[in-house]
């Protein structure tokens, strides 16, 4: 009994060190792998990474956003092993569903405001953790510095900012003509664009401005260009109840109450505009193509012009649109999704999602690249605007933790009330702001 408990001891404690260092083994690889080294792919047995993208579901953007793919399928993907399917998710929400489910989700058209919640709670992961140094920072190169601070959080990217786009307004040469304004010389400041919109109004009987109080990224582009925050710096606590953010939306309410704002919502503004009967119209650069179509079905001519300024501060854009998080499953299945998110926003990726889908070039370099974009920027010299306004964007808030959602809609509701409503601007924000305070992580 006593060589049999001898030996049990023995068995138990070379097993308890062949465990222990099997762990050690095995937290290595996982580390090494998911932080610096890459599986290896193999033509032959192509890996599936399946892309779910809200693109893909918008009849304008789908054909774009389908050669993307197929190109990258047809080329780099064949080459190196690897099938991308695409998932039109038009609700924005089938990622998260499917994750629940089991299903692998591999990249994600993610929008910004919520990429918080999904990484605490999906499992997305920091492009620093999971694709090798040298080759990401390599990547990154050409890429506007501005956009690359983006879809980081807590210093670390847990989104590549991809579909990307800043405000612009939108102008109609022939109302402005009517009114006796000219296009080629726009507003600069809310002070001008009131101005003009009173005129227009006044000359031709049509709105002369609209921006629907429901559109947040414009909102928060406002209220930064005044001074104003949306979020503190430390994105610990909500920051719009300022004196600057009160003084950006009393100036909206104003416009708003006094005629120089249409009423009606993103929607109902953009078929107002693309009617022929609105004379200005803020909103993203994406929507360039339908508005230069409209244009050119009604006989007038598109002009456009930067987001307005408080006096002789330049205004400070926001962006919308969307980032690419990724959660691959293992070293093979993130040496696919690497490859796949070096296509799609290396020099070809931007090349057709600017003059297929419309969305700005983050390599903005290819705007003079005879081999890139120089031909059609030249052909659609608006986005000369756009471009020039990365220079000095901000990122549109990415609310922090499991209520983000919740908190943009806080935000949102209290611009809508501040600006439709007689009730006091400094009051409505404050209130909300406190709300989101209390939701805060």
């Amino acid at each position: 009994m006593k060589r049999l408990a001898k030996g049990a001891l023995v068995l138990m404690t070379m097993s308890s060190m062949v465990w222990l260092s099997a762990c050690g083994s095995e937290s290595k690889a996982t580390t090494t792998g998911t932080a610096a080294e890459l599986g290896t792919l193999d033509p032959a047995n192509p890996t599936k990474v399946t892309f779910y993208s809200y693109s893909l579901a918008y009849p304008t953007m789908k054909a774009g956003m389908e050669q993307l793919i197929k190109e990258f399928n047809d080329t780099v993907g064949k080459e190196k092993g690897v099938v991308v399917e695409g998932v039109a998710d038009s609700t924005m929400q089938q990622y998260k569903a499917d994750i629940s489910a089991g299903k692998e989700v591999d990249v994600v058209q993610h929008t910004f405001s919520t990429l918080d919640s999904s990484r605490l709670s999906l499992g997305f992961k920091a492009y620093d953790d999971i694709f090798p140094k040298d080759e990401l920072d390599e990547h990154l190169k050409g890429i506007s510095s501005n956009a690359l601070e983006l879809g980081k959080i807590d210093g670390k990217m847990y989104g590549l900012a991809f579909t990307f786009s800043t405000p612009i307004v939108f102008i109609n040469g022939k109302l402005f003509e009517d009114a006796g304004l000219d296009p080629s010389k726009p507003p600069k400041t809310w002070d001008e664009i009131k101005a003009d919109s009173l005129q227009i109004k006044s000359k031709t009987g049509k709105d002369g401005f609209g921006l629907a109080p429901n559109n947040g990224w414009v909102t928060e582009g406002l209220i930064l260009s005044n001074g104003g925050q949306v979020l503190a710096k430390d994105r610990k606590s909500a920051d719009f109840g300022s004196d600057a953010s009160i003084a950006a939306i009393s100036m909206w309410k104003d416009l708003y109450h006094n005629g120089g704002s249409a009423p009606g919502s993103d929607a109902e503004l953009m078929e107002q505009f693309m009617a022929g009967n609105l004379g200005m119209y803020v909103s993203s650069t994406s929507l360039h193509s339908g508005m230069k179509k409209a244009s050119e079905a009604g006989g007038w001519k598109l002009y456009g012009a930067a987001l307005p300024q408080f006096g002789d501060t330049p205004s400070v854009p926001v962006n919308s649109g969307s980032v690419l998080a990724v959660r691959p499953s293992d070293p093979v299945k993130t040496a696919a999704v690497w490859e796949f998110v070096k296509f799609v926003t290396g020099d070809r990726g931007y090349t057709i999602i600017t003059s297929q889908i419309g969305y700005l070039p983050l390599r903005t370099e290819l705007a003079d690249d005879p081999n890139g974009l120089k031909d059609f920027v030249e052909q659609n010299p608006l986005y000369r605007i756009n471009l020039d306004q990365l220079t000095r964007i901000q990122p549109v808030a990415i609310w922090p933790g499991d209520n983000a959602t919740e908190m943009a809609k806080v935000f949102t509701d209290a611009i809508v009330k501040s600006v439709m409503a007689d009730d006091d601007v400094k009051s409505t924000l404050t209130a909300a702001q406190n709300e989101i305070n209390g939701m805060m992580p």
